[in-house]
């Protein structure tokens, strides 16, 4: 009998983390029938599952990314997490991004509980087990720590060791980063089968969502904006016959979801100011307090008009109760939008692309459920022709990902998978412009489009356009892309107020003629549209072009010309 494997998938978040799998489990767990069929369980069903078996004390799909003390018990996750306002000494949060840095290079996060201070050169905590003794903690120990609750919770809910798992990283770790974190998880006796970058993992899982299976890559340009707990990642790829290239990066690690809840802890303490007289901003207790509605509050405006904040004894045994609507909300967040569009303008320059020619804006994160952020995404991506999507939960959708992924390389060879864990960067050739025909419409027909990995080979297919047709000409060209601005007529029953309305479309044209060809000798007396004509291009790794046509459907003839590449 082979052995059995079971693979997960790890979203080690800096505020929050999931896990993932997609593995064949007893249906009754499922649904009450019989004990022994199988099916593919999906990440909702197991995040479902993981929530009924408790693997974190309130069962949340999300597991805090903190780790608490209380003399020799250690709380890890949500239970964790209630301790930053009760015991903040002993609680560790906001650790993930010190990992593998020096003392002089950390960077101290808002929402970090015990002080860190320096041993060695390197972060580290000292809790306090007692009145008298301290313990002192690197960030490697405390991560392993928190990886090993990870795992011993996807075991205790699986019912088998876990035996790999892919993790994801956010792509501006370093390889001394990735080391780190490579060793902190295998001291929690995680076997890692492989990282992966945040966003390439988002869009693994949408990727998979939207074909509804792994085998029918949809050739695209994509941007992922990840707005996590202390960062805003923002990626651009396209797929190309199933292959994920990475176009331009860009990051912001003073913006993210605490940026939000800063603007409220904020708001709500001038108002508590304002009744009471009482100053809060240098209590860190009541800020704590605070902070923690306060996420509550965010949360709740993502789908109310309205949400309240309360806080028990916010400060000298005061309560504290106010409310805030969605539009003042937004009002007091329009600099941190505008920061989010100023970073996704960035990676679209660094990628050399127009946003008309971006076909998917994927929506990653907690904090990216914010209906303004997808208005405000339309300022830039105003073509209707791309799709701003949030369909996958954006808490899941980069541990979904990770999950895909472990399922595909789980039976790998241990050293191919090794090797895989230092990815090793290489320059793919690929065509810097699009390559097509002009139809009978006059219309630019793209065959090869533009940044598709080299080699490629491309097909499609004509019909003659004349009735008793005897030749077909084909010209091939490079294209090259315009924005085009529509004004749409106004429409009969308009108000006097109408104001005539814009669409903005990406088109592409003919640019640069790169062959002509001509297929005579079709069959006689072909009626429009009888005849199947075939064009396929193929670009070498030179950027050498070859066209080929010919009749598929009668046994015409066959033309070929090649273009010289570099």
């Amino acid at each position: 009998m082979a052995e059995q494997t079971t693979v997960i998938g790890i979203n080690f978040g800096a505020t929050y983390s999931a896990i993932a799998c997609i593995n064949k489990v007893p249906l009754g767990l499922l649904s009450g029938e019989r004990v022994g069929q199988t099916r593919l369980m999906t990440v909702t069903e197991l995040l479902r599952l993981l929530r009924l078996r408790h693997p974190n004390p309130d069962g949340d799909r999300q597991i805090a990314s903190v780790i608490a003390f209380s003399g020799v018990e250690e709380y890890t996750g949500n239970q964790a997490q209630a301790q930053i306002v009760r015991n903040p000494n002993h609680t560790v949060a906001a650790f993930r991004n010190l990992i593998g840095k020096s003392f002089s290079e950390t960077e101290i996060l808002t929402g970090s509980a015990a002080p860190v201070i320096e041993k060695n050169g390197l972060p580290a905590y000292e809790i306090p087990l007692d009145d008298e003794k301290t313990v002192t903690f690197s960030v490697k120990e405390i991560t392993s720590k928190y990886l090993r609750h990870i795992r011993c919770s996807a075991e205790a809910f699986l019912g088998n060791p876990i035996t790999g798992a892919v993790l994801s990283i956010p792509s501006y770790f370093t390889d001394h980063q990735r080391d780190e974190f490579r060793a902190a998880a295998t001291d929690a006796g995680i076997p890692v089968l492989q990282f992966i970058h945040e966003s390439a993992a988002a869009a693994l899982a949408y990727h998979v969502g939207q074909q509804g299976n792994m085998h029918e890559p949809r050739d695209q340009t994509v941007v992922i904006a990840d707005l996590g707990g202390h960062s805003f990642d923002v990626t651009v790829l396209n797929v190309r016959s199933g292959m994920f290239n990475i176009l331009a990066t860009a990051h912001d690690t003073q913006l993210g979801g605490v940026t939000f809840d800063e603007l409220l802890v904020a708001h709500f303490a001038s108002e508590f100011k304002k009744k009471t007289k009482i100053d809060v901003t240098e209590n860190k207790k009541a800020l704590a307090k605070l902070r923690a509605s306060a996420e509550i509050t965010k949360r709740t405006l993502t789908n109310q008009n309205q949400a309240p904040c309360s806080v028990e004894s916010l400060a000298d045994g005061l309560d504290f109760h106010g409310t805030i609507n969605r539009l003042r909300f937004e009002i007091l967040a329009s600099k941190v939008f505008s920061r989010c569009l100023d970073v996704i303008q960035e990676v679209l320059t660094k990628a050399d692309l127009d946003p008309n020619e971006i076909d998917e804006v994927l929506l990653v994160g907690g904090s990216s459920r914010i209906p303004k952020l997808s208005t405000k995404l339309r300022d830039i991506f105003k073509s209707e022709s791309t799709r701003i999507r949030l369909d996958i939960e954006p808490d899941e959708a980069v541990a979904y990902g990770c999950a895909i992924q472990a399922s595909l390389i789980q039976g790998f060879d241990p050293e191919d998978i090794a090797a895989s864990i230092h990815p090793v960067i290489t320059l793919t050739p690929h065509t810097a412009k699009p390559i097509g025909v002009i139809d009978a419409k006059g219309d630019f027909v793209v065959i090869v489009p533009r940044d598709t990995p080299l080699p490629v080979r491309r097909a499609s297919e004509f019909g003659n356009v004349a009735e008793g047709q005897k030749q077909v000409y084909l010209a091939l060209w490079e294209g090259e892309h315009e924005v085009v601005r529509e004004t749409l007529s106004k429409p009969a029953d308009a108000d006097e107020g109408y104001e005539p309305e814009t669409v903005v479309h990406l088109k592409t044209k003919a640019h640069t003629l790169l062959a002509e060809l001509v297929l005579d000798g079709l069959a006689d007396g072909l009626k429009a549209g009888r005849s199947k004509i075939e064009v396929v291009v193929t670009v070498d790794a030179e950027e050498r072009v070859t066209v080929v046509m010919r009749e598929k459907k009668f046994g015409g003839k066959v033309v070929k010309v090649e273009v010289g590449g570099k």
